[in-house]
């Protein structure tokens, strides 16, 4: 909608029906209601886990497995942002592939480079097919899954440099997340996966179209404990730039030797992966709970 100019001569005042605010008329002849910005930054500010009306919660906990019931498609993207965490562990019900198909569908309103829309979904609900994925190296809690997909989008982008494609599968997978969430259902956006080669040869996927995740989901089955943000304000917010000079990093990951294990492991053959499985657990991404930069 175009924006109001409010010193436009042709601009006049109209109350719309009983107890409406009152709305201006914009020189193209469209009604814009008139917003109080302090109130929406006041109700966006004061916004929490705590204030929210979505999803129960005790105090410590959330407790999504009530939308499992109690579905609530009409939840506000306040809540729904506000109270949605990644889930792990679902119960033993599958999601029918018609409410599946249905929240892929509205997913496909997330933004993409140029609106080209250029997703392909694979549904996988073959055990053997996910306790594949977890032998070959793909997260260890994916062998307790019933349901997941791939996000692939067409790798046939000039903008090489910021991977625009990358960036339209991950916009996908974060507007499913949300929507799934809304009506019980978890899930996980799953990085801790085989080569992308690899996974375009066991899924026969053409060469024109890139694995972007892979999504475990289910219904909720636990109540999930609130994590703070480790950033707000000054700390994730700059005018112009950071002062980079002030920031505090930390070098006790060992990236660049993460980095080159990770990669020898997945050079592997697939069989030699499978057979050592089990010992490489202990050394599968962790959690980082630290508050560097």
């Amino acid at each position: 909608m175009a924006r109001c100019d409010r010193r436009a001569s042709t601009q006049r005042h109209r109350t719309v029906g009983s107890g409406h605010p009152p709305v201006l008329l914009c020189p193209e002849d469209r009604w814009c209601r008139m917003t109080d910005v302090s109130s929406t930054i006041e109700i966006l500010r004061t916004r929490t886990v705590g204030t929210q009306s979505s999803v129960a919660f005790d105090g410590k906990y959330l407790v999504p497995s009530a939308l499992v019931n109690e579905p609530n498609p009409d939840m506000s993207l306040l809540d729904a942002v506000i109270t949605r965490r990644t889930s792990r562990s679902y119960t033993d019900e599958p999601v029918p592939f018609e409410l599946f198909e249905s929240i892929v569908n509205l997913a496909a309103h997330a933004p993409s480079a140029c609106n080209e829309q250029r997703w392909k979904i694979i549904y996988i609900d073959d055990p053997a097919t996910l306790e594949d994925l977890y032998r070959r190296g793909s997260a260890a809690f994916l062998r307790k899954t019933r349901q997941a997909f791939f996000v692939l989008y067409n790798n046939q982008s000039d903008n090489v440099k910021y991977r625009d494609h990358v960036q339209s599968g991950a916009a996908f997978v974060t507007t499913f997340s949300l929507l799934a969430h809304a009506v019980g259902i978890g899930s996980c956006w799953i990085g801790h996966i085989p080569n992308r080669r690899e996974i375009q040869r066991l899924f026969r996927i053409d060469r024109r179209f890139d694995p972007i995740a892979l999504v475990s989901f289910g219904f909720y089955k636990y109540r999930v404990k609130p994590r703070p943000r480790k950033k707000q304000g000054e700390a994730l917010v700059a005018s112009g730039c950071f002062n980079f000079g002030e920031l505090s990093f930390q070098t006790n990951k060992n990236i660049t030797v993460r980095r080159f294990l990770i990669r020898v492991y997945y050079l592997l053959p697939a069989f030699l992966r499978r057979r050592i499985r089990h010992w490489t657990l202990p050394y599968e991404k962790k959690f980082y709970d630290e508050v560097a930069d």
